[in-house]
């Protein structure tokens, strides 16, 4: 634990701590990479490094731990969450972003966790881990980084890493796998294009014991080997379906030179096959349905968002029928919508669901006409149906919910939300950000607002830039 004393290095260094970790982080990932190649190899996001947000989630979350910490701390006095919100990233805010809010230690810790656990990264890392992250912090903080601040920031690091490595552990535990034994090998029985930019598998064992089963909302990493031999790791949700297959989704990116293309992704379009061998790990994730109370659920999604959705109504479908659920779904064209009329069918089996679709870019006048041609409102994959309280909607000019009619993220005056709602949130970051500032400005309080974030949380939800170039 933490000593007091510690604690006190900890807030006399934070600020030029805060001031550095950007410089820290990048330094850290350098250091690390440099003595590990295998773990940018095999274990992270290459993507996500050359973009810089892995350097931007470290730098976050060194100067949030430590705040947490602090303010956990008895006699602690003026919350340095609070004051943080008020400085961290001051301009970069999303505009009608709510105050940052902090996370306490066991929040952040929870989610270390999670992530650890997805990449496979494992106790016996933590050591060049540590090396890396002290003499990138002696290196790059300022003078009053001395021998105190260091004892304590390494304190700090070796706690958290003990609460990660026995969350990870009890994660395998749930799913009856050693920690040795979270990689699983898997068999691709479907391999289809379900939409312009997406590629839907179906996995099952590629051996004689049954894949893990999971909680609705929960996610695996899949890993493959490319071209040139890494083993890159990709995390997607479960959508539902029969315990013994496992269904995923994965949307392909395209960088259009601002940013890598989705080398997993397109692996997964352009050289997995049917009989394929993929890696597979546990079920993991806290975006989940199944320990909460019985409250109406309103859930919020944007482009491949709509899988977790999946997988949480296809679990409502079969235990709870009856439960009072809207669906708000967004993407850019009818092209992209990938599982549309699996959404569809979800909903109208629910006789207390609803579902609105809005697509927020481009013409959908041929959307219109193929509706006309295929009996408006029939509901199924070619036709142009919505349903809503489970009936089909006839579609005829801009949107979905009908003629000229537009729902916008943000604009929420025409959903019926209650104190009592709890909302699930699937979809880009900052898509996310909006919608959850939306939903706080309509009165929904913010710890009835559930979200997870897949990669780096470079941008917060609760209101930081993304640093994502939007296009």
């Amino acid at each position: 634990m933490v000593t007091a004393s510690q604690l006190a290095a900890l807030a006399r260094t934070l600020p030029s701590v805060e001031a550095s970790a950007d410089m820290i982080a990048a330094d850290f990932y350098d250091r690390l990479f440099a003595a590990r190649p295998d773990l940018l190899r095999d274990r992270f996001n290459r993507g996500e490094h050359a973009q810089g947000r892995q350097a931007r989630e470290l730098a976050r979350t060194i100067v949030a731990l430590a705040e947490a910490t602090i303010d956990a701390a008895p006699g602690s006095g003026t919350s340095s969450s609070a004051r943080a919100a008020a400085t961290l990233h001051p301009t970069a805010r999303q505009a009608g972003a709510p105050t940052l809010a902090g996370s306490t230690a066991a929040e952040i810790t929870s989610r270390l966790a999670q992530r650890h656990a997805a990449l496979g990264i494992r106790p016996g890392d933590y050591a060049v881990f540590e090396t890396s992250l002290r003499e990138a912090m002696r290196t790059s903080s300022a003078s009053d980084y001395d021998a105190d601040a260091d004892e304590a920031w390494t304190a700090l690091y070796r706690q958290v890493t003990d609460e990660v490595a026995a969350t990870v552990t009890d994660l395998y535990a749930k799913a009856d796998l050693e920690p040795d034994e979270e990689w699983r090998e898997a068999l691709v029985t479907e391999h289809r294009i379900e939409a312009e930019d997406v590629v839907a598998l179906t996995l099952v064992s590629a051996d004689s014991e049954a894949l893990p089963r999971y909680r609705a909302g929960q996610f695996a990493s899949v890993q493959v080997e490319l071209p040139d031999g890494a083993h890159q790791i990709r995390q997607y949700s479960l959508r539902g379906g029969h315990d013994e297959q496992w269904r995923i989704s994965a949307r392909v990116l395209d960088g259009g030179g601002f940013v890598p293309d989705g080398e997993v992704s397109q692996h997964l379009r352009d050289a997995i096959a049917v009989g394929s061998i993929v890696r597979v790990s546990p079920p993991i994730g806290s975006l989940t349905i199944d320990e909460l109370d019985d409250a109406p659920l309103l859930f919020v999604s944007a482009g491949i968002g709509c899988t977790p959705v999946l997988g949480m109504l296809d679990h409502l479908s079969r235990t709870e029928p009856a439960r009072r659920v809207t669906v708000l779904h967004f993407e850019r064209t009818p092209e992209r919508h990938a599982h549309r009329a699996e959404l569809e069918a979800l909903v109208a089996g629910m006789p207390n669901a609803s579902l609105r679709v809005s697509y927020t870019q481009g013409s959908l006048s041929a959307l219109g006409a193929g509706a006309g041609a295929a009996g408006a409102g029939d509901g199924s994959a070619g036709g142009a149906g919505g349903s809503t309280g489970g009936e089909p909607v006839a579609f005829t000019g801009e949107s979905i919910d009908g003629p000229g009619s537009y729902l916008d993220p943000i604009d929420l005056g025409t959903v019926a939300l209650t104190p009592q709602h709890r909302v699930f949130l699937c979809g880009p970051v900052p898509f996310m950000a909006i919608a959850r500032a939306a939903l706080i400005e309509h009165g929904v309080e913010a710890d009835r607002v559930h979200y997870f974030v897949f990669g780096p949380d470079d941008g917060s939800v609760t209101g930081i830039d993304t640093g994502q170039r939007r296009r």
